[in-house]
């Protein structure tokens, strides 16, 4: 995938892993609230339906027992405790089958309503007309029936004893199960963390230690290294792009300032000769003047070899003027490339400043998320919080379970496994905030490596600095060439000004051989001139070649 920026990058690579975190909460969240809301129908319903059933047998002795205390002593109270036990098991039936219907349970009511009729109509109603023994005969028939109805209450009270125990396997089986998912996904988090984290540093590393490579090598001259490969959209794409055209625009300036400066070096040369046949020229005129000055009778032989040599003196000074106007115009070029070439180190550096701006972004980035993975971890401590009360209630349902005696000792085994699964969820939530923790590790490193980076960014920015403080003596140097170049075609314009007064000269010579004695003091003079005019010209020519010379040098340095 290509991003545009190294931000959304980061950004991207951890939104994945706290997404996965964030599920991973989330479902054990739900996965807790699951058993919490098992354990309430267990305690809510099922030691409900146990505890009426336990209550339905017990009010069956208790009927019992009020019915032979009244027969064997007649006391009222016994009838009153009687009938508050058959009002106490009409309530626990309404009770029960507000919750669910049993026909078990139907036929026991049911059988323990005609039991209760048969005890007020033919126990305490023949009591009550004075026959003590058939009311204690009666009350004796029907002890099995009586014994019958509490044993199938009990044998219900059992059945859903029974029920709630494998209620409660079933739960710490699936507590289990959920744990051992929990601990497989929490690792498979882990491992994608550290992969993706490793993933967003070395995309992010590699290209900058690539494109600091390149620049190294830019800074030592080399530039004959192959373009380099782009391969995203982001900061650091944009800066490899721009380093690419950047060599390209120095290689192709190099090797025009190298052209040029041969042409340079060529035309010097060609201007040295020039010059020196100018000064040979100019010493046979001053012989041809002092031949002039022994006699007039030779002046016009002399007079046509002073013309011939002007006329070759003229376009030798007419070639070297051409020669120097070509060179001018290479320099006016070397210029414009050099200029272009500084403009472009310039934007360099300053996008080099971007991209440590933008390092530094990602780098506090990274700070932000590890302070929300600190987030996560105040949230898991709420969970193991919510884990500790729930195993606070499954000690105190022990306890009341344990306080009930016998008819409480199923629930006490229920509390206990709810109170372990608690125990299993505290467990997990530590695994969570050690996987937390591995994760927070990760991002430290993650920021090492980016840090590492940004070191690696300021290095590529103080290469470019130094390769711009380069570019800029080579452009001074350049400058210094352009500017003696001109010196040295105004100077050539005063040669071939001078040339055409000789020649003028020259032809009065020829014409008014009278006025020898001043054409030849006249000639005398201007010859001078064109002497110290051609020694000028031969430095400038010579320091050219220097400077020319020294371009080459600089030009070496590089590998084009």
């Amino acid at each position: 995938m290509s991003f545009k920026t190294i931000s959304r990058r980061i950004v991207f690579s951890f939104s994945i892993v706290i997404t996965i975190m964030a599920l991973y909460i989330v479902y054990n969240y739900f996965a807790i609230k699951q058993s919490n809301h098992a354990t309430e129908q267990i305690v809510q319903q099922e030691l409900q339906l146990l505890t009426t059933d336990y209550e339905q047998a017990q009010t069956i002795d208790l009927r019992i027992a009020a019915a032979r205390g009244y027969v064997l002593s007649g006391d009222e109270k016994y009838k009153d405790i009687f009938q508050d036990n058959v009002a106490r098991a009409a309530s626990n039936e309404e009770k029960r089958l507000a919750i669910t219907s049993s026909e078990d349970f139907s036929k026991l009511a049911e059988k323990a309503k005609e039991w209760n009729r048969y005890i007020e109509q033919q126990v305490f109603a023949v009591y009550d007309r004075g026959n003590v023994e058939l009311a204690i005969q009666n009350i004796t028939k029907m002890d099995a029936t009586a014994t019958t109805i509490r044993e199938g209450y009990e044998g219900l009270a059992e059945q859903r004893k029974q029920a709630i125990n494998e209620v409660g396997a079933d739960m710490i089986v699936t507590g289990e199960n959920k744990q051992l998912i929990g601990i497989v996904v929490g690792l498979l988090i882990f491992f994608i963390a550290i992969i993706v984290e490793l993933l967003s540093a070395r995309g992010i590393s590699r290209p900058i230690m690539t494109l600091t490579e390149r620049m190294q090598q830019m800074t030592n001259g080399d530039l004959s290294g192959p373009p380099l490969k782009i391969q995203s959209k982001d900061e650091v794409g944009q800066l490899m792009e721009a380093t690419n055209t950047m060599a390209d625009i120095l290689n192709r300036l190099l090797k025009h300032i190298q052209t040029v400066s041969n042409d340079v070096a060529a035309h010097s040369e060609e201007l040295l000769q020039s010059t020196s046949e100018v000064k040979t020229g100019t010493d046979q005129i001053v012989n041809t003047m002092t031949e002039i000055a022994r006699g007039t009778d030779e002046l016009a032989s002399h007079t046509t070899d002073v013309a011939t040599s002007m006329n070759d003196f003229a376009r030798k000074v007419t070639s070297v003027h051409q020669s120097n106007k070509d060179v001018q115009h290479y320099s006016q070029d070397v210029k414009a490339l050099t200029k272009e070439g500084r403009d472009l180190m310039s934007s360099s550096t300053k996008q080099m400043g971007a991209i440590q701006h933008i390092v530094k972004d990602a780098v506090d980035q990274i700070d932000g998320l590890s302070k929300q993975t600190q987030e996560i971890s105040k949230l898991v401590t709420v969970i193991q919080t919510i884990a500790a009360q729930t195993n606070l209630l499954a000690l105190n349902a022990a306890i009341e379970a344990a306080r009930a005696g016998e008819q409480g000792k199923g629930f006490a085994v229920v509390a206990n496994e709810v109170r372990k699964l608690a125990e299993q969820v505290s467990c997990s939530v530590e695994d969570i905030t050690d996987i937390v923790r591995n994760i927070q590790d990760g991002s430290s490193r993650v920021t090492a490596s980016l840090e590492q980076g940004y070191g690696e960014v300021e290095k590529g920015a103080l290469q470019i600095t130094t390769t711009n403080a380069t570019f800029h003596h080579i452009a001074d140097a350049i400058e210094a060439i352009a500017t003696n170049i001109e010196g040295m075609s105004s100077e050539l314009d005063d040669v071939v000004h001078n040339t055409v007064t000789i020649n003028k000269s020259i032809d009065e010579m020829a014409a008014i051989s009278e006025q020898s004695a001043a054409g030849i003091q006249e000639t005398s003079a201007t010859i001078e001139q064109s002497a110290s005019s051609m020694e000028e010209i031969k430095q400038s020519a010579e320091h050219l070649a220097e400077m020319a010379e020294q371009l080459n040098s600089l030009i070496r340095r590089f590998a084009l």
